[in-house]
């Protein structure tokens, strides 16, 4: 299976890895996860984490199937990914077997919410945290409790480019 956006004209669909594809704009986005922070709080930022991480996980895990490409080709699928679907520009070259940085020049829910809303008191790129977190356990096929992930600097709060840092445990 590839990495690759198919269009099935049957059904007038775009699939990625089995699934089906829905876009949004950064208006429906950053509103939608703005509920669920003022419904869950605290929590929220978790909840939205793990919900992308599996989301991910299980959206990569079947794209890379049984292939024997290596962890810097599955990364590199998943970056390029990312950013197809509108979410941003990904830098994993900091990412490795162990975790390590992804750097987002520009990420779809921090300049959303700057947009929308001004800038933020909290880092708002979960989706991105929860995505790439999901990304590494597909890559080196681990159980999603050993990686850790969070947002270390997000453009929504101050300029700069979002920062996630990924640690396998």
């Amino acid at each position: 299976m590839s990495g690759e956006i198919a269009f099935d004209a049957d059904r007038n669909l775009l699939v990625l890895g089995e699934r089906r594809l829905v876009f949004h704009c950064h208006h429906y986005n950053v509103s939608l996860q703005r509920t669920i922070d003022d419904i869950f709080g605290e929590d929220a930022a978790g909840i939205q984490v793990a919900a992308a991480a599996e989301s991910a996980r299980e959206m990569l895990s079947a794209i890379f199937g049984g292939s024997s490409d290596s962890l810097e080709a599955r990364l590199a699928i998943a970056g390029s990914l990312f950013g197809q679907n509108g979410f941003g520009l990904a830098d994993l070259s900091a990412l490795g077997s162990e975790g390590g940085l992804v750097t987002l020049g520009a990420s779809h829910y921090a300049l959303g919410w700057r947009a929308k809303w001004g800038p933020s008191e909290r880092p708002v790129c979960h989706f991105a945290t929860g995505y790439f977190a999901g990304a590494l356990v597909a890559a080196r096929g681990l159980a999603p409790e050993r990686v850790v992930a969070r947002e270390e600097h997000c453009a929504a709060v101050s300029e700069g480019a979002c920062r996630i840092r990924l640690e396998v445990r």
